[in-house]
């Protein structure tokens, strides 16, 4: 086995033991992220309509990927797709790159995938910043990270959109001691992210939502990602930046202010 090899298993490794070492002291639940890594497959065409595809990627950690839905139907990104599709009557072709456990540094991976997308660029959805704030990254170096995958791909000619840090202390099966830290560390990332993404060229959407705290539905069986409720309710909220730009199908005009 060669030493590269042989790195990248000991990396993967490594990287498994602290996930599951703040999974023990953070979550109540006992769950294992290693053990949850399982979500539909929604890659694929969406909507019966004439025309050329709109390509429609999401990037990002297990939010993105919607790891706690068990229907395509229900994943954020079928829903994003069929929203994009309806609104602007055109098939819309889906692509899912995201990864549960993906901090804002690991999407570099990601984005090596997406530059090698083959159909013409069209919209990226980057939803990242969950496990930045339980691993402890420091996060203005996060908020570089995502500034710099955003230039990325704008100047591949993407439109991209950013969903900033949800507040990880709403997620029920946080212990309940750590749930004002964790909401004063995301408020900081959101704010930062918002920034970052604006300066890059990206859209800023903000997915924080007091209701997470209150309604038990939006969160799936294991308590720490959203349910088909919680994603329907994510996808309200991105409805109007997704279709702005091509209602008037204006493939060249980024939107500049926070939707």
């Amino acid at each position: 086995m060669t030493y590269p090899r042989r790195l990248r298993r000991l990396t993967r490794a490594t990287r498994r033991i602290a996930a599951d070492l703040i999974a023990r002291a953070l979550l109540s639940n006992g769950f294992r992220p290693h053990h949850h890594k399982t979500f539909p497959i929604a890659d694929g065409s969406y909507g019966n309509h004439d025309g050329p595809a709109l390509s429609l990627l999401i990037l990002g950690d297990s939010i993105a990927a919607s790891l706690g839905t068990s229907a395509v139907h229900e994943t954020l990104g079928a829903q994003c797709a069929a929203t994009l599709s309806h609104a602007t009557r055109r098939p819309v072709h889906l692509r899912v790159l995201a990864r549960p456990g993906t901090t804002t540094g690991f999407m570099k991976h990601q984005l090596r995938r997406a530059l090698r997308h083959p159909h013409p660029p069209g919209i990226a959805l980057i939803i990242v910043g969950g496990n930045d704030i339980v691993a402890g990254t420091p996060l203005r170096y996060a908020a570089k990270n995502l500034a710099q995958h955003v230039t990325r791909l704008r100047q591949a000619g993407w439109h991209v959109l950013v969903g900033t840090c949800w507040d990880v202390g709403h997620v029920p099966a946080v212990r309940r001691w750590l749930r004002t830290p964790l909401s004063r560390r995301s408020r900081r990332l959101e704010r930062l992210q918002t920034a970052a993404a604006r300066q890059a060229g990206a859209v800023a959407i903000p997915l924080r939502d007091p209701r997470y705290s209150t309604e038990a539905k939006l969160f799936a069986a294991d308590r720490i990602h959203p349910s088909a409720h919680g994603h329907a309710l994510q996808v309200q909220v991105l409805a109007g930046a997704l279709t702005a730009q091509r209602r008037s199908g204006d493939t060249s005009r980024v939107p500049t202010r926070s939707l």
